[in-house]
Parts: C-alpha cells; structure tokens; sequence
C-alpha cells in the first residue's frame, strides 16, 4: 500500500487550481451585495423614527437583498458555482431560504411588538396596497418554503414543482420590491434610486442569462442519442454523442449534469444525473438513469437520434481533486453511476491504484450495470463487492447493510492514505460514511454525495 501511482492525464485538476483566492472573493462579493441595502439605514431619520423601525427595515432590506442572491445561486453560472461545486451551492441556497423566512418574518415582528398600531396592515381588505403587497410577498414565502419541505407528501412532480417554485420566487421579489418602492421613504434620494436600480438590474439580467443566454449555449452544444441500454435494477443507460465539437467538455470522474431529453433547450426542468462514462472520452458520454418518476420512466423509450440538452458539468465528487494511495467506492442503489466513471476513468488513464467497490442494494434483482461491473473487476486492483440487504436464500454474497466489519474484511490494515467516495440515498449515504470511518478512513479522506438533488 506504499507504492502510490498517479494517473499521467487529469483533465479536470486544472479546475481546481486557484480556487481558494475564488472562493474568498465570491464570499466577499456576496456579503457586500447582501448588506449593501442596509445603507439606506443610515439616512436621516423622521420625527418619530428610531431603533426599533431601523431594526425593523434592516432585517426587510437584508432579506431583500439575499433573495436576490438566491437567484444567482439557483442560475448555475460557472463561474460562481465551480469553485464551491453545484451541491455546496445547492444546500447553501437552501439554508440562506431559512434565514429570509426568518428576516421577513422579523421585519413586521418588530413594528407589531413596538407599537400594536401596525397590526391593522394585516387588514389586507382595508390596508394600503403596500400593506397588501408586503403581506403578498411573506404569505408566497411560506408557501415556497412549505411546497419545498413537503413536496413528496404533497405529490408534487418535480416538473411541477419547479414550475411553481419559480412562480412563486418571482411573486415574493416582486412584491417586495414593490411595497419598498411605494413606501417611498428609501428610495426619494438618488444614491438609493441608484442603488434599487442597480439591484433591479442584476435581478432581470440572472433571469435573462437563465432563461435566454443558458438555453442558446446548450442548443449549441446539445448532444444526440446513439443508444439506450437496460442495466438492470430498472435502469437503462443513455448513450450520447455530441453535435457539434463544443458540446465535447471535459469532465472530472465523479461529476454530474442536468440533462433533458427532446423538447426545447428553453423548457423550464432539468434533471440532475451523473457521468457514468470515462472522463478520457468526453466525445461520448453516458449515463445510467433508473425509472422513478415520470421523467426517468420514460428513458427506455427514448429512440436513437433524439436530441438531448445538457448542463454541466457539476460537482466536486471526483478523485481528481485528492492524492490518494487507493479508493474505497461505496454505491447505495443508482449511486453506483459516478462510481462507474470513476473506475472506468482509471482503466483508459492506466492508473495501478488498487480500488474496492461495496455495492448496497436490496436484492439481485436490484444491482444495476452488472456486465461492466464484472468486465472491470477482471483487473486485477479492482475488488467488487455486492451487498443486499433482502437476498434470496441462494444468495452466497455478503448480506445485511454496509457497515465496518463489510469494509475491514476486504480492506487492507493501512489507510492512512486511502480515501473513500460515497454517493447514494441521504440515509444510506450517512451510514456508509460513518462505517468507512469506524473502519479506519480519516474524515478528512470521506467524500460523500447524496443523489437528491431536488
């Protein structure tokens, strides 16, 4: 395990050079734009006003300003998404959506609680149309927030789901910035009307760039199905190749994309799925999607020759990006896909590095892209593992769940250098990072990626 053989070509290690001086200067950027609003707290106060309403419009102004922002974060703009990585972005996002419930919510707290007079803007039928407005924006907020946490209960496509949510992001913006600019107070100066314009701006231009410049670049670059294979565990790999030569990026082993079948590269939903092919061979990408929703349902019906959109790729999940002795792959059902690019990735580079896979599924019937997993494991450095939690009675295999006596049975007694990759469903994937850890994989070396996206 001493001997450590680095791979002689690594498209996508360029990617992460510099990164660090990238990310500090988008935290940067970021919080400037978040606070910039709270200037206008600082202008010349009315007879009447002190503390309290400051406090009150600062949390409606900072709540503003962020769920501009998360515009930005949900548009996938390169340049600010790679240096995080898509999935980062995605939970941040997520997380910055709780403190602007929390801030909007706040910002009429705090008049209600210093002076119970304001609780009759509540009275949408005989408040002022700002009042109206600002209750609009809070009430739209909710419901975002609701249909998103609860989307599954709810039965919600994801189709239908994006849809809305992007509705509803647009009401809750607008009636915003609508109830700001019919107060009057913040913006009768020309620093603040420079300042609202300049945030209007950014706004409609992240939504230009969505939906206008982004679909143009993918209708450029789109690729087309050669063949749909079945992979077993009700999945079918979905094989592409490019149009044109633009559409051939380079991906890193491990990265994933948002892809969408026919139609229009301006249709609304993408759907996010890993490479399951080599990063050597970008001119001719696969990925392996299992039939779950109405969208992967119908991927074994998709016909050679349909034009396929792509955008990506995403996500920091690769090898590439750590100098490694060996790798432990942990794939809990379609979590198998980037685990696929990553081994046959190694194949085409020539890489020597020994690699285990621990395969979780719940029975045989389950495991998916068996033929090449067993092409594969003929290399010798390459040790593949199944492991069903439901087996037949005939099953020899290992059984029950991935967990650390899995692991130490086949994994050498040093690993300081080894590092392990996990992708699969969020509960599985917790485990199968705790049991690779209790094995003896540092929690620097755990790298993990859970596959819902949405």
């Amino acid at each position: 395990m001493t001997r450590r053989v680095v791979p002689a070509a690594a498209p996508a290690r360029a990617q992460w050079e510099g990164r660090q001086a990238r990310v500090v200067a988008w935290r940067l950027g970021y919080l400037t734009l978040a606070l910039a609003p709270l200037a206008l707290c600082l202008i010349d106060l009315d007879p009447g006003r002190g503390f309290w309403v400051n406090l009150s419009v600062a949390a409606g102004f900072v709540a503003l300003s962020l769920l501009g922002l998360q515009f930005l974060l949900a548009a996938r703009w390169p340049r600010a998404t790679t240096p995080f990585g898509a999935d980062v972005l995605l939970q941040f996002h997520r997380q910055v959506t709780v403190l602007i419930v929390v801030l909007a919510l706040g910002h009429p707290t705090v008049l209600f609680v210093w002076d119970s007079r304001f609780l009759g803007l509540l009275d949408v039928v005989s408040a002022p149309m700002r009042a109206k407005l600002a209750v609009l924006s809070v009430v739209a907020l909710l419901v975002l927030v609701a249909t998103s946490i609860w989307r599954t209960t709810l039965r919600l496509s994801y189709p239908a789901w994006q849809t809305l949510h992007a509705g509803l992001a647009l009401v809750v913006a607008g009636a915003a910035l609508a109830h700001v600019i019919m107060i009057g107070y913040y913006v009768d100066q020309r620093w603040e009307q420079v300042l609202w314009i300049a945030y209007t701006a950014a706004f409609v231009w992240v939504g230009v760039y969505v939906r206008v410049v982004k679909p143009i670049g993918r209708y450029r670059r789109r690729f087309r199905v050669v063949a749909v294979t079945a992979e077993g565990g009700g999945s079918h790999g979905l094989e592409l190749e490019p149009v044109t030569p633009a559409a051939a990026r380079a991906f890193a082993p491990g990265q994933f994309a948002w892809i969408m079948v026919g139609r229009s590269p301006f249709a609304l939903t993408y759907h996010p799925f890993s490479y399951a092919s080599s990063a050597e061979h970008p001119e001719r990408v696969r990925f392996v999607i299992r039939g779950i929703g109405p969208f992967t349902a119908g991927i074994g019906d998709v016909r050679a020759g349909a034009d396929v959109y792509v955008d990506g790729p995403w996500g920091h999940f690769s090898p590439d990006r750590v100098d490694a002795s060996a790798w432990v792959l942990i794939a809990g059902g379609v979590g198998i896909t980037p685990m696929l690019s990553i081994l046959l990735t190694r194949r085409d580079r020539g890489d020597h590095r020994p690699v285990w896979l621990f395969q979780a599924a719940r029975d045989e019937e389950s495991l998916v892209a068996q033929d090449l997993l067993a092409e594969l494991a003929a290399d010798p450095g390459v040790t593949v593992v199944p492991i069903l939690s439901r087996p037949a009675a005939t099953w020899t295999g290992e059984r029950g769940r991935v967990d650390p006596d899995h692991l130490r049975r086949y994994l050498p007694a040093d690993l300081g250098e080894v590092h392990a990759f996990v992708c699969g469903p969020p509960g599985m994937t917790d485990a199968a990072c705790a049991a690779a850890q209790a094995a003896g994989i540092a929690p620097r070396a755990v790298h993990s990626e859970r596959f819902s996206m949405v």
